[in-house]
Formats: C-alpha cells, sequence, structure tokens
C-alpha cells in the first residue's frame, strides 16, 4: 500500500472512530433526559385526586381486568390500547380486582409513554440533528403540559406517542426502505387508530404536510414535482405491507382479539357521533372553547394575581424553528447526488414537514369547537420537535461567541422557568384551578367520602358490604365509583330510585326534593365537594351514625 493510501485509511479511520463518538454522545444524552423526565413525572402518582375521566376509563380498565371482556363503545371511552396496556401493569403489581388496583396502576402508563417520547429521538437524530434532537426531548422533559398529562390516566399521551412513532418509522423508511420499516410504520398507524378517534386528525395533517413539502420545494428550490419518479420510488409490496399491518393491528384490538365482531365496523361508525360531538352538539356547549383557547393557555395564562403560567419559550422557539425549516435552500434532486447532499436535502424536508405537520394540526384543533385541554399535547409535541431545531437556527445565527454566550443564558433561564412550572403544576397545585391544565377536576376533599365510608363500615354489622346508593342527574357523580371501588354493595343512578333508602345516600342538591319525598329512614346529613362549586350530599342511617358517634365518646 502506498503512502497516500495509508493516509486515506487512518483519515476514513478516524472519520470512523468520530461518527462512532458522536453516535454514542447522542444515546447517552437522550437516555440522561429521559431518566431526567421520568423523575419529573414519576414522584407522588397517587397525590392528585382521580380525574372523573381518569375514574372513568380505570373503571374501564378494571372490568377487563377482571373479567377479561372488552367491547368497544363507539359513543364513549375512545379505543381500546389503554386499557390492553394497563394489564400487564396490573399483573406485574398482583391485581387481580379493580378493588386491588391503586392511581400507581394507571398513571404509570402514561408515565411511560410520555417517556417513551423522548426515547424515540433516537430513531430521529439523523434527520433533526443530533443537538436539535436533545433540545426537543429537554423541552419535552420540562415541559409543563407534557408532564402534567404524562401522569393522566387518559388516551392522549399514547395518541401522542403512536402518532410520532408513525412519523419516525416513516423517516426510517426513507433513509432504509426495508420491510421492517414499513411494518413497523403500519402498525404504528393501526395503534393509532385504536387509541382515539381523533388520530384521523394527525393522519389529514400528516398527508397535508407531505403535500406541502412537495408544493413548497418547487416554490423554493425550483424543484419540479415528478410525479413518475415518486411512482417510481413507491415499493408496492411494501405499500401493501404497511397497509395490512395497519388493519391487522386495528382488527385485532377493535375486535378485542377476536372476540367482539363489531368492534371494527363500530370504530367506523363512531365518527357520526364525534363529528357531532366535535360541532359543539351533543355536549350542551360546555366543552366549547373559541379558535384560540389553547394557544392562550400556552402563551400566557394568569390563575390569579400572582400565579402565571406561560410555555412561551418553546412558541417562540417553535416559530424560529419553523422559519428556519422554510427559509432553508436545497438543490434540486438528480441522480449524480452525492450523498452528503441527499442527506442535507432529507433533513430540510423533514424540518419542513414538521414545520407544516404542525401548523395543520394547531389549525385543525383550533377550528374544533369542542376543546378539552389534555387536547393541546397533540401539536404541543411537534412543536418541541421544531423548538429543538429553533435552537440549533439561534446558535447558527449568532456567530460571535458573546452572542451566543447570551442565547445560551436566555435558554438555560427559559428552560429554569419551564421546569419550575412542572413542579408546581404537579406537585403543589395539581388539583388547583389556578392551574391551566386543571379541568373540571375533583377537588381534594372528594377524598372524605371514603374516609367516612370506611368509618361507617367499621361499626356496620356488614362490614364492607353495607348498602350505599348514589345519585345525581346525568351521572355527573364520577369519579366516586372509583373512590368507592372496594364496596361491593354500590347502585349508582342518573336520577332517584323508588327504593332510595341505604345505610349511606350520596346524592347531588339537583336530586334533593324528590329524594325527600321517597326517604322512609332518618338520616344525618353531610357535605363533600365534588369539584369547586359542586357540592354532594352524604346522608347517614341515624341508626349506623349513632353507632359511629358513640366509638369516638
Amino acid at each position: 500500500m502506498t503512502a497516500d493510501g495509508d493516509a486515506a485509511s487512518r483519515s476514513a479511520g478516524a472519520a470512523g472512530r468520530a461518527v462512532s463518538w458522536r453516535t454514542a454522545a447522542f444515546l447517552c444524552l437522550v437516555l440522561l433526559v429521559a431518566a431526567g423526565a421520568l423523575a419529573f413525572r414519576l414522584p407522588r402518582l397517587s397525590e392528585r385526586p382521580m380525574h372523573g375521566d381518569e375514574a372513568n376509563q380505570a373503571y374501564k380498565a378494571g372490568i377487563l381486568l377482571e373479567t377479561g371482556a372488552y367491547a368497544y363503545d363507539p359513543y364513549e371511552h375512545h379505543g381500546p390500547t389503554l386499557y390492553y396496556l394497563t394489564l400487564p401493569v396490573a399483573w406485574l403489581t398482583s391485581a387481580k380486582t379493580f378493588a386491588e388496583t391503586t392511581e400507581f396502576t394507571y398513571r404509570i402508563v402514561p408515565v411511560l409513554f410520555g417517556v417513551g417520547l423522548i426515547l424515540l429521538l433516537l430513531g430521529l437524530g439523523d434527520g433533526l440533528g443530533p443537538a436539535a434532537a436533545v433540545c426537543a426531548g429537554i423541552l419535552t422533559a420540562i415541559s409543563p403540559a407534557m408532564v402534567f398529562y404524562s401522569r393522566y390516566y387518559v388516551q392522549e399521551m399514547l395518541l401522542v406517542f403512536f402518532t410520532f412513532a408513525t412519523i419516525v418509522a416513516g423517516w426510517r423508511y426513507t433513509r432504509t426502505p426495508k420491510l421492517r420499516w414499513a411494518l413497523l410504520a403500519g402498525a404504528c398507524v393501526g395503534l393509532t387508530h385504536a387509541t382515539k378517534e381523533t388520530c384521523v386528525v394527525a393522519y389529514a395533517s400528516m398527508a397535508g404536510a407531505l403535500t406541502l413539502v412537495a408544493v413548497w420545494g418547487r416554490l423554493r428550490d425550483g424543484q419540479p414535482l415528478d410525479v413518475a419518479r415518486l411512482r417510481g420510488a413507491v415499493n408496492r409490496r411494501h405499500l401493501i405491507a404497511f397497509a395490512l399491518a395497519a388493519a391487522a393491528v386495528s382488527v385485532v384490538l377493535f375486535t378485542s382479539f377476536f372476540t367482539h365482531a363489531a368492534g371494527p365496523l363500530d370504530s367506523i361508525r363512531t365518527y357520526g357521533a364525534y363529528l357531532t360531538r366535535a360541532g359543539g352538539e351533543g355536549s350542551s356547549g360546555i366543552h366549547d372553547k373559541p379558535c384560540y383557547y389553547y394557544l392562550c393557555l400556552l402563551t400566557f395564562f394568569r390563575g390569579s394575581s400572582q400565579t402565571w403560567w406561560s410555555e412561551g419559550l418553546i412558541l417562540g422557539l417553535a416559530v424560529v424553528g419553523l422559519a428556519a425549516a422554510l427559509m432553508a435552500r436545497t438543490s434540486p434532486a438528480n441522480d449524480t447526488d452525492a450523498p452528503d447532499q441527499a442527506a442535507t436535502r432529507a433533513h430540510v424536508q423533514l424540518a419542513r414537514f414538521l414545520a407544516f405537520y404542525t401548523v395543520l394540526m394547531i389549525a385543525f384543533y383550533a377550528a374544533i369547537p369542542y376543546k378539552t385541554p389534555w387536547c393541546l399535547i397533540n401539536f404541543l409535541h411537534p412543536m418541541t420537535l421544531l423548538a429543538g431545531l429553533g435552537v440549533v437556527a439561534l446558535m447558527r445565527w449568532a456567530r460571535v461567541w458573546p452572542a451566543r454566550a447570551v442565547v445560551c443564558l436566555l435558554l438555560i433561564a427559559g428552560a429554569a422557568q419551564l421546569a419550575g412550572q412542572a413542579c408546581k403544576a404537579n406537585f403543589r397545585l395539581y388539583a388547583d384551578p389556578r392551574n391551566p391544565y386543571v379541568y373540571a377536576h375533583p377537588v381534594p376533599g372528594i377524598r372524605r367520602l371514603v374516609r367516612r365510608a370506611d368509618e361507617l363500615a367499621a361499626v356496620h354489622p356488614d362490614g364492607t358490604h353495607l348498602v350505599i346508593k348514589v345519585m345525581a342527574p346525568g351521572a355527573d357523580y364520577w369519579p366516586i365509583p372509583w373512590y368507592l371501588r372496594h364496596f361491593d354493595r354500590v347502585g349508582f343512578w342518573g336520577q332517584v330510585p323508588d327504593d332510595a333508602d341505604a345505610d349511606i345516600v350520596v346524592v347531588s342538591p339537583k336530586l334533593a326534593e324528590p329524594l325527600a319525598e321517597r326517604l322512609r329512614n332518618t338520616y344525618e346529613a353531610e357535605y363533600i365537594g365534588l369539584r369547586p362549586g359542586v357540592f354532594m350530599r352524604v346522608l347517614i342511617d341515624q341508626d349506623l351514625w349513632d353507632a359511629f358517634m358513640r366509638t369516638r365518646t
């Protein structure tokens, strides 16, 4: 070998080692950020009272745990993935009945998927760039909304995870068009569909973003849309595998593992009900919000004269990342492109896809009148990806070190503000209306009901078999079924039943008058808070109350 050959070999070896070290460093940083995210999300999972929606989902999962039966409801509760993915946690914690489960059993599921969002960045590092990916992971880890809803037992965090996993698998396929990536992308699409009906918003946004990337490429780079070349690049066998994987996963879950044949059809029929709900009908308008509702929560929310909230750092950096993605230029593709040119073009196209995808997601969710605050994480997460690109763009635009130092200090201060808000939202004001992410949340006093019921059961001859009747119009008694789950003679009504007497009667004040007409026994009355400004009256049979009071003297 010649001296020139030896030099070339050494140079290639050094380059390979540098790439290897960069990959290892990126892996370590992502794992470190994921560990930090887990530290934010894991502590004190049982401290916040169960929201009514959380309790409702837990009740469905509890039925699945006890009976092994599940049937998709096209009108409520969303898809089956949340319930089936809770089963392994229940088994690992040795819970065999709903009564034996705890808040941890359920809330650890979204915690793990919230942390999983950061681990998925390992598959996108070569597209976003390692620095942008790590920055996006940090922002995801400390975002108050992302942390809060990573500890919330509803479908939203799983929906965001599977949607992002679809994007990551699609990106991996563009880099290495292998069958395994097509199958994985299809499986993720099926899981997204089996998680929540609003997956169609993400599907439409992805399709629109891909179209806009092609249009913007023509306008910005002068790159014509070569339909014939695009058609030739599509592997039909892989496309069929993608579709079959998506359908198979969806059908298996919606049929409850082939025990409920109507599930797949119901998963399509459900859109009639959800279109009505999205249009602001069928819910008495209680969830209807203006189009700017979500952005107001993120930009500036004043909980009180002393308490304000903002995730403006993420929004501002996302705008920078969006501008950088749209301003970037690439040369038109041709067959003689060098590998680095092709990689740069792919990087820019991914950034543009994320930019258009985020904007379309914001537009769709803003246009839907029916709004709940946890839905905002569907577009907040891609905003963190754009924000990661924004950090890199700012550092690139700040060419001299004093400017970069200022940018770094501002970013650190902003990150500290986000982390502080995350701590306040999750560990101090976790059930306080001053927290923008608290929505129709039960007050901590709800636990007084179960404490009182336990005390009364201790003096009742039947123990936890005493009779409890709960009544509220429109079934507005959640999360009481969760807190009374270890009592086995509890009934729930939307109106006053003919036989209203029981050892304990829990009733909405709205039903006080018809209840008084049907009660035959004498009762002692107490009140508990359900939600801010919403109370329930607790009537305790007089003989049982007297027996309880004797234990106090």
